[in-house]
């Protein structure tokens, strides 16, 4: 066993390492929510990968651009990039909000990754000190982390994005404050004045800054705006129309918007996915014009007196549950911004999420129906997309509100004859919801699918119609009587809609399937698009085009081309002809490399499977991710801590993380069902301590093999350290391509051998024994 001890100089390095690991990450999740708002969802995740990339590139600065190991010693660069990185999230958090060049994506990523460079430079020269050992510097590192997932979250959630981009500079300057502290010579007091000034300014300027409406974003003077960021047509559109209020969560952020139409306003989410509030004084005659509305015929087609709506977003579904004669409404939102800004305009939507007989619930619409009675006579599920970018850099955001899962349960809270009523905007998305309601009839055997057919019916609306490629699905536990049929057939003529399917008149769609010529996998498969239903290990829904998405390939080829840069700069670097390396001592071992590769690709595939895993018991994805990235960090620091007080050799951390992570691969599925029906503190439990548990052993391979590489070559523990985290890009992308194409289980599974490998690695291939 290590006694730990430090002096001065390396408890400021460990000090100024975890505050300014608190304000990266904290920045990182506040980051995630802003550009969420300003670009397409799909590019949030890699453009916040691609500014954490700079971490490792700043660390490899530090090792190649640091100079003799006397300054490497000295803390006060480090305190000064400290103070620019603060000073830096102040600056990012205006810029963003004033300058939206949302069409400029390489901007957005050189824009976001300085301070992850600046950060990436300090902890690079932290480990090349000396002065405080490798496992200490990342115990330091993952728990500042870990404070700084939670401060970022409750920042963003209470005062939103831009102002968490801003506060965040105060653990930067806390860590200025720490390293200068640290430090030697006369300067040194003046540095610590100049850090206390602007960590005690933070406060006063922000709130300076919120009552100028410093963060104000104007949509309509985006440039390049993404077709899907409808709030920008709406203002430009419509010279009288304004944001009334805007409300942040973790989740988005939400803006209501008022027009010359003073009927209904429009619930914006991110900026798209709008859904409408409309004026209401109470009275259902007021809004009976709803009742024409294309959407309103599946409500018709039966009894509604007890309706659940699965994203009741501005009320519209409510009220056509409501005019359908619903007597008991449970509207379930998962955005907690769309509830508070439909409370705080409750003279205009005559509060109506808290009418008597409709009961509002925020929280995800699986979940809440799965812990319900049941006895539904109508849910209702709108498949609008959230456009919600993934937090932390996680590329895979959707939810399991639309597997066949999900659907078995739908149809098991339903009263005798009750049905779901499924809308949907655009018309490949609508066939896949069908078709996952159709299997569903048919899962528990019992009914062929020419049975099963009999209790569904699919409308499409034409091109000449109100709402054109919008689909409109109804699945019922009982067959369609010929009242149900009648409504639906003269519906569809008066409303301009195509009947795909009808029981007894429009069977032209399933005809292969009734007559029993295909199976109904083969079947659902035979297609262009991907209108299969998906499964809650792949609960990839909106993904309907074959293969992986455009997006993400565009991410493995930018993650390919960093990454030819890296090995040629290092090549040349340390490996070079006539080009000394810049470690004390001689180059770094080639044999050390598998090492850390493995390491940081295991870690990041493992963090992005229990996240996505974890959306199946929390439902909202910053809860999903907080709960998952928080308690992984925190059991990492304290592996890390424990990895360097017993000397563990890296095997010995990998080994045990692989066999934590096979424990968890085999336990999850086990206790899933029981874990679906539990309270909300029990899943949100069961998730924490599951993560706390696996950091522990995840936390300790790295900084042990940092020390023994360290041992032998000082100084390359920064370089080391720069590696993994340059690996750390692939394991993310990897595991979301893993995950959409083979499922969740496998994107664990490959971490779980990503571990293994490693182990073996430094077990067999490293000679460290050879070296003691």
């Amino acid at each position: 066993m290590a006694k730990l001890t430090l002096n001065r100089s390396g408890a400021g390095w460990l000090a100024g390492v975890g505050l300014l690991s608190a304000s990266m990450l904290g920045l990182e999740i506040a980051l995630t929510n802003v550009l969420g708002v300003l670009l397409q969802y799909h590019y949030v995740s890699l453009l916040i990968s691609l500014a954490v990339l700079g971490t490792g590139a700043g660390a490899y600065a530090a090792v190649r651009f640091g100079g003799k190991a006397g300054r490497m010693q000295a803390a006060a660069p480090a305190g000064w990039a400290s103070m620019a990185a603060g000073g830096y999230a102040i600056l990012l958090s205006f810029v963003l909000a004033r300058f939206p060049y949302s069409g400029q994506l390489a901007f957005y990523a050189l824009l976001c990754a300085l301070p992850f460079l600046l950060f990436g430079w300090v902890t690079g020269r932290a480990l090349a000190s000396g002065t405080a050992p490798a496992p200490a510097v990342y115990a330091a590192d993952l728990l500042g982390a870990a404070a700084g997932a939670l401060l970022g979250y409750i920042l963003t959630e209470r005062l939103g994005g831009f102002a968490a981009v801003f506060l965040m500079s105060a653990p930067a300057f806390a860590a200025a404050l720490a390293l200068f502290a640290g430090g030697r010579g006369m300067r040194r007091r003046y540095a610590v004045l100049a850090a206390v000034l602007l960590l005690a300014a933070t406060p006063p300027a922000f709130e300076t800054a919120r009552q100028l409406d410093g963060w104000q974003l104007d949509f309509a003077a985006f440039h390049g705006a993404a077709p899907d960021k409808t709030i920008v047509g709406t203002l430009r559109s419509d010279p009288s129309a304004h944001v009334v209020s805007t409300h942040w969560d973790g989740f988005a952020r939400t803006d209501t918007v008022a027009t010359a139409d003073d009927s209904r306003r429009m619930l914006f989410v991110n900026g798209g996915a709008g859904s409408y509030m409309y004026r209401f004084d109470g009275s259902l005659s007021s809004v009976a014009g709803l009742a024409r509305d294309i959407e309103f015929l599946p409500f018709a087609a039966g009894r509604a007196d007890r309706t659940a709506v699965i994203g009741a977003g501005g009320g519209r579904d409510i009220l056509y549950a409501l005019l359908a004669g619903a007597k008991d409404v449970t509207a379930v939102e998962l955005s907690s911004g769309i509830v508070r800004s439909m409370r705080e305009q409750a003279d205009y939507n005559g509060g109506l999420l808290d009418r008597p007989g409709v009961k509002t619930v925020v929280g995800d619409g699986r979940s809440v129906l799965t812990r319900s009675a049941g006895g539904y006579d109508l849910i209702v599920l709108d498949l609008v997309y959230s456009q919600v970018g993934g937090m932390g850099g996680q590329a895979l955001s959707e939810n399991y509100v639309f597997t066949r899962e999900a659907f078995k349960e739908y149809l098991a809270k339903l009263a005798p004859g009750g049905r779901l009523a499924i809308l949907s905007h655009q018309g490949v998305e609508g066939v896949r919801a069908y078709y996952t309601g159709l299997e569903a009839l048919m899962s528990d055997g019992e009914r062929t699918a020419a049975e099963a057919s009999r209790h569904t019916a699919l409308l499409l609306a034409t091109d000449q119609s109100s709402s054109p490629q919008l689909t409109l699905s109804v699945i019922q536990n009982t067959p369609l009587d010929s009242s149900q049929l009648n409504l639906l057939q003269t519906g569809a003529r008066s409303l301009g809609l195509r009947p795909l399917f009808l029981p007894g008149s429009d069977e032209e769609l399933l005809k292969p399937l009734v007559q029993g010529q295909v199976p109904f996998d083969r079947f659902v498969r035979d297609s262009d698009y991907a209108v299969h239903p998906v499964k809650d290990d792949r609960p990839f829904f909106f993904q309907v085009d074959p293969g992986l998405p455009p997006a993400l390939g565009q991410w493995l080829a930018a993650a390919a081309a960093l990454t030819l840069l890296a090995a040629f700069v290092i090549g040349i670097g340390e490996y070079g002809p006539g080009r000394a390396s810049r470690l004390r001592a001689g180059k770094p071992r080639l044999k050390s490399y598998p090492l850390y590769l493995l390491l940081g690709i295991g870690y990041m595939s493992v963090q992005t499977a229990l996240i996505q895993k974890a959306l199946l018991y929390l439902g909202s994805p910053a809860l999903a991710s907080i709960a998952v990235i928080m308690p992984l960090l925190l059991g990492g620091s304290l592996g890390s801590a424990a990895a360097g007080r017993f000397r563990l050799p890296a095997y010995a951390g990998a080994g045990a993380a692989f066999a934590a992570a096979v424990l968890l691969l085999l336990a999850e599925p086990a206790l899933s069902d029981s874990l679906l029906v539990s309270g909300d503190s029990a899943r949100l439990a069961f998730v924490g301590v599951s993560a706390l548990l696996l950091g522990l052993p995840m936390g300790m391979p790295l900084p042990s093999g940092l020390r023994e590489d360290d041992r032998r070559l000082p100084g390359s523990s920064a370089f080391f350290f720069a590696v993994s985290g340059l690996a750390g890009i692939w394991g993310s992308l990897l595991g979301s391509a893993v995950s959409m194409t083979a499922g969740v289980t496998a994107t664990l599974a490959a971490g779980c051998l990503c571990y293994a490998a490693a182990a073996a690695a430094d077990r067999f291939f490293t000679d460290r024994r050879k070296d003691k």
